[in-house]
């Protein structure tokens, strides 16, 4: 795919830097494209059935343990996404997280704490993934602002005049020796 002659290639990315005094800590968070993966390990749970009366089956979404293990799936998934999108960053190794084993996925947010993060700075890790994986309205308003900034430049360029006038519109040729130019400017 191609957009105005540029081919557009790979996932977003957004490089988090985390300020420190003995040197910066830079993460990169890559935008997750593809969830195969995680709904081959967690499948999103089904509300059970129930039977009212007439002997019509619908699906009881209320149910208090359904919504617990749907609870659980989207802890699961969020923990999967910044594992996944953290994943980009070279050198960067979990102690205590295996990806094969989903009782480990939670224990990024322990090791980062461990390791001195601030909630701050877990913060700005968190906020990094969710920018690299979607957009924030802060990001499309700056695109905006960047688009519509251009736009400006480009009817500028065609509204403006590159010489001067020789004659008025009536044809008569143009009378500057009367002006005071030191004025003007």
């Amino acid at each position: 795919m191609k957009l105005n002659g540029v081919k557009i290639e790979g996932p977003n990315e957004e490089v988090i830097i985390v300020p420190r005094k003995n040197g910066d800590l830079i993460f990169v968070a890559r935008a997750v494209i593809d969830y195969k993966e995680f709904d081959k390990i967690c499948s999103l749970p089904n509300p059970p059935e129930i039977l009212k009366p007439g002997g019509i089956r619908i699906r009881n979404s209320e149910d208090p343990e359904f919504l617990e293990a749907l609870d659980k799936w989207a802890t699961l998934k969020t923990h999967w996404q910044m594992l996944k999108s953290l994943s980009a960053t070279p050198g960067l190794e979990w102690e205590t997280v295996e990806m094969s084993n989903i009782d480990t996925w939670g224990n990024y947010t322990n090791e980062l704490i461990s390791s001195g993060f601030s909630p701050a700075e877990i913060a700005l890790l968190v906020n990094g993934v969710m920018i690299a994986c979607g957009l924030s309205q802060q990001r499309i308003e700056e695109a905006r602002e960047r688009f519509l900034a251009g736009q400006g430049v480009k009817l500028e360029e065609q509204c403006s005049h590159n010489t001067e006038q020789k004659n008025t519109p009536s044809g008569e040729p143009v009378n500057d020796s009367g002006l005071d130019l030191q004025v003007l400017k």
